[in-house]
C-alpha cells in the first residue's frame, strides 16, 4: 500500500516515514498540500495522511481539490479535542509520536481494500 504523508515538520515527517516503512508501507512525503496534489496527479497513493495544522481551517476546500486527483482514503491526524465535520472517506485519529494507531488504521484500510477487491472474484 502506498501512502502519501503531508507533514511540514521535517523531523516528524522522518519519524512517520521510517515507522510506516518499517511497517511495510511505501511512503512518499510532501511538505504541503499543493505539493501533495501534484504528486497525486503523477503518482497516486492509496492513502493520504496529513494533520489538521496542515489542512488549516479550509478542510472542506482542500478535500474538494484532493478528490479531483485522489479517490482513496484520507487519514487526518488531530487532537482529541477537535470537532471536525464528517467527510466521506476521511478518518480522524489522534496525532502522536506513537504511530501505532496510524499503522493499525492503515492496516485496517489495506485489509478492507483487499477484501473489497476480492469480493467479486469468488
Amino acid at each position: 500500500m502506498r501512502v502519501l504523508l503531508v507533514e511540514r515538520d521535517a523531523s516528524l515527517a522522518r519519524l512517520y516515514r521510517e515507522e510506516l516503512e518499517d511497517a511495510g508501507f511505501g511512503v512518499r512525503v510532501s511538505r504541503d498540500l499543493r505539493g501533495a496534489l501534484e504528486i497525486m496527479q503523477g503518482d497516486p497513493a492509496h492513502v493520504l495522511v496529513t494533520d489538521l495544522d496542515t489542512m488549516g481551517s479550509r478542510l472542506e476546500h482542500w478535500m474538494e481539490h484532493l478528490r479531483q486527483v485522489h479517490s482513496g482514503g484520507v487519514v487526518l491526524l488531530a487532537s482529541r479535542a477537535c470537532r471536525l465535520p464528517s467527510i466521506k472517506g476521511m478518518a480522524v485519529i489522534p496525532k502522536s509520536s506513537d504511530v501505532s494507531g496510524l499503522v493499525e488504521r492503515l492496516r485496517s484500510m489495506r485489509g478492507k481494500a483487499l477484501w473489497g477487491g476480492a469480493a467479486g472474484v469468488c
